[in-house]
């Protein structure tokens, strides 16, 4: 668990969000949810499709306006986008017109850091993804793992303290998203204890929230159902899913979902 457990860096009060739908009728994506988020904590939101994370996330990240509540990121209130905030979203966010590069060094170029000072920033996050030697390249001659590592070198490059990523490994084969789990927490470990940023990840697989989490939050219907710490020292490996307190974790979060049959657990149980 990361040092600054007592300093807060996320908070969201009765936080709602409504949505007026083409009939008429208003549909609550979020519905009354609260929790605070400690400086340097990793996060996960798990929850089916629809459950409202990737809503919340937006809100987070100034993109949506909730319709009832507050959002309060480094005891600021939330009104926008903003640099104190990097987002990584499932689809590609690479700027097909610009070099990688240009793409890993764009946000501290708008923030007017010098030419020679952000392509050192640029390299260095490169070198930490594995990609020292595509930053001439174009992002249609990248893979989809490589695209992904841009896309995470760049929200480190521009030095945000909170890091936010809905789904961002979603459509990747199991080794590479594999691999780009252990990149993003070398990433995140590579900032010190007491100086890691804070991190939250949306994803609808269990398995790769156990993998990351320091705490996991449940949502169904636009409602926070659960909050969990995961104490399990890192790395965790494949083994460590393994762990009896892994897996008794792992069963309350497909029970959430009405998927704790997969875990062999009596499926007549409450």
């Amino acid at each position: 668990m990361p040092a600054n457990v007592n300093s807060r860096m996320i908070e969201l009060a009765h936080v709602g969000r409504s949505f007026r739908r083409a009939d008429g009728a208003t549909v609550n994506a979020i519905d009354d949810v609260s929790f605070v988020i400690p400086e340097g904590q990793f996060v996960c939101f798990v929850g089916a499709s629809g459950c409202g994370k990737s809503t919340l996330l937006q809100m987070l990240a100034g993109l949506l306006e909730p319709s009832q509540g507050d959002v309060v990121v480094g005891d600021k209130a939330v009104t926008g986008p903003g640099p104190d905030r990097g987002v990584v979203f499932q689809k590609d966010s690479v700027f097909p017109w610009m070099r990688v590069i240009d793409n890993v060094e764009y946000g501290l170029k708008c923030r007017g850091a010098p030419a020679a000072e952000r392509r050192e920033i640029a390299r260095t996050y490169l070198r930490h993804v594995g990609l020292p030697r595509v930053e001439r390249a174009w992002p249609r001659e990248l893979s989809g793992g490589m695209l992904k590592r841009v896309a995470i070198a760049t929200v480190f490059a521009n030095g945000g303290r909170v890091l936010m990523l809905d789904e961002p490994f979603g459509a990747l084969d199991y080794v590479t998203r594999r691999q780009l789990q252990d990149v993003l927490l070398n990433l995140w470990n590579a900032d010190g204890v007491g100086t890691r940023r804070t991190v939250i990840f949306v994803t609808h697989d269990v398995d790769e929230a156990l993998s990351l989490a320091d705490r996991v939050m449940v949502f169904r219907a636009g409602v926070k159902v659960d909050d969990i710490p995961v104490a399990v020292a890192r790395p965790r490996t494949t083994d460590s899913l393994l762990l009896p307190e892994m897996v008794e974790i792992k069963r309350t979060l497909l029970r959430h979902l009405g998927l704790d049959h997969q875990v062999g657990v009596d499926e007549a149980a409450p």
